[in-house]
């Protein structure tokens, strides 16, 4: 066991043990920002006096089993959703929707001289210049059941309250166009107007929905209820609005994101971690590899993160780009130490100095590859 105690076993011992816990530090802290992270949900901005943050999922027959309850059904169908900017947060959606009231209701309309138009808002709504609502009717029409009913077309750009990126290029979005009760006499506390979902057996989203790079795995009607939290300067008490939310989430299609986004990445990790096979006598060309691979690097995450909203959180594409840094930067370190022990050697170890080098390279490079796998599981899980 003497070999044990010879400088190249020893040098190659310290080589081991520089890379090892080079990645078990990169690893820890990796782990330490995972847990740290907080939740996926941006948080939603305000919009006028309003702030969608408190849009809460409703019990409808909770609300419809108060006595003055008034029951309106809004029924809608999106013909087209396009021009989803995730980094904006907004999207334009085209389509229409209708409204079923009571007698009951429009008495109150005429004796407060709302129009059928101004019952509901689209809560979500922005730059309402850029927007246009039409009704199929001057007046609503009268069904055979005593109610009344009227159609809307709309096209209106919308914002996205809540968006989750953490696992980006592979995320799900969901994109919301919400219905609420607009005026404050038919607010829960007062006219107690509450809008059902018109679900029935009625399509959603249209054929010709979809949006590039994206499928639509699902489309729902669900009642929701927003309180303000304010009184917006009036003595009417922290009033609460009953609302209907069309929500059709989608997903990115995985093979376009994995050529888009990983291919490139792949390509340049993939140099980084095979530099180390080259000679260790090699040490001008070795330094090369590894710098160049991290400026790349950073010019790569640079251009998919102009696509994306200001995080608080790193998403599952950042994690991958950091295990990148950590090894480009590990290469290098290792490089140094290569080329550096190489030409400190005497002529007559050269070749047993190579013989080290190289072992401390299969043992980098084996350590990158599984690094690289755990830090990717982790992050996926996160």
């Amino acid at each position: 066991m003497a070999f044990l105690t010879t400088p190249i076993w020893r040098r190659l011992r310290l080589a081991y043990g520089i890379a090892s816990k080079f990645l078990l530090s990169a690893l820890c802290v990796g782990l330490i920002l995972a847990l740290q992270s907080p939740s996926g949900a941006l948080p939603a901005s305000p919009r006028s006096n309003r702030d969608v943050a408190t849009f809460v999922p409703a019990n409808i027959k909770e609300l419809l089993s108060k006595p003055n309850a008034i029951e309106v059904r809004v029924g809608a169908y999106v013909d087209n959703f396009h021009d989803l900017s995730l980094q904006n947060r907004r999207f334009v959606a085209e389509g229409y929707y209708w409204l079923e009231w009571p007698q009951s209701l429009q008495n109150k309309l005429e004796s407060e001289k709302i129009e059928p138009k101004a019952i509901i808002v689209l809560a979500n709504q922005v730059d309402t210049w850029d927007s246009q609502i039409t009704s199929a009717s001057e007046e609503p029409v009268r069904l055979a059941n005593g109610n009344y009913y009227q159609q809307f077309q709309f096209s209106a750009n919308f914002y996205i309250p809540n968006i989750n990126l953490k696992r980006f290029p592979f995320e799900s979005v969901q994109l919301p166009v919400i219905f609420e009760v607009s005026d404050d006499s038919l607010a829960i506390q007062k006219g107690n107007v509450i809008l059902a979902p018109d679900t029935g057996r009625n399509a959603l989203v249209g054929s010709f929905a979809e949006i590039n790079g994206y499928r639509i795995t699902s489309s729902v009607l669900k009642p929701t209820v927003h309180f303000f939290g304010t009184n917006l300067g009036l003595n009417n008490g922290d009033l609460s609005y009953s609302g209907v939310a069309l929500q059709a989430t989608l997903k990115s299609t995985p093979l376009p994101s994995i050529l888009k986004y990983f291919l490139p990445l792949m390509i340049v990790v993939g140099i980084v971690i095979l530099a180390p096979s080259l000679e260790g006598e090699l040490g001008d060309i070795r330094l090369a590899i590894p710098s160049t691979g991290l400026l790349t690097l950073i010019f790569l995450q640079q251009a998919y993160q102009a696509e994306l909203p200001a995080l608080d959180y790193l998403t599952f594409l950042d994690w991958i780009y950091a295990c990148g840094y950590v090894i480009s930067i590990g290469t290098f370190l290792l490089f140094v130490w290569g080329t550096n022990f190489y030409q400190r050697t005497p002529k007559k170890g050269k070749e047993q100095a190579l013989a080290t080098i190289n072992r401390a390279d299969t043992i980098f490079q084996v350590s990158a590859v599984v690094g690289t796998v755990v830090a990717a599981l982790l992050a996926w899980m996160a």
